[in-house]
């Protein structure tokens, strides 16, 4: 785990955005965002967010709504409270029972 996992850039419970974060570390969205993220770490997306966007991180976590894209160098994962409409690229895909997922996951593997 480097220094940058530690760098943290949330959106908050009832903050609704649009626009673009670049963070080192982890982004986690409580609220609403619609745009473009890139992480050098993990992008959580909590059970209550909407995120609308394009995302490009090392893992990606998602328990509330997601649409658009999403390029992860490691694990996908949604959880049973997961709504996704997505496609997404990523190393490995983890997926509950429960979660609502309309899309595509494409395994592009580090090693390769």
């Amino acid at each position: 785990m480097s220094n940058n996992d530690f760098s943290e850039c949330a959106v908050g419970v009832g903050v609704a955005i649009q626009g673009t974060i670049r963070a080192p570390g982890m982004v986690r969205i409580d609220g609403e965002f619609s745009g473009d993220i890139t992480s050098g770490a993990s992008v959580i997306i909590s059970k209550n967010a909407v995120v609308r966007a394009d995302i490009s991180a090392r893992d990606l976590i998602v328990a509330g709504s997601f649409s658009g894209t999403a390029n992860v160098r490691r694990q996908v994962r949604y959880s049973a409270t997961a709504r996704v409409d997505a496609v997404c690229v990523g190393d490995a895909l983890v997926m509950e029972s429960g979660a609502i997922v309309r899309g595509t996951f494409s395994r592009v593997s580090q090693a390769q």
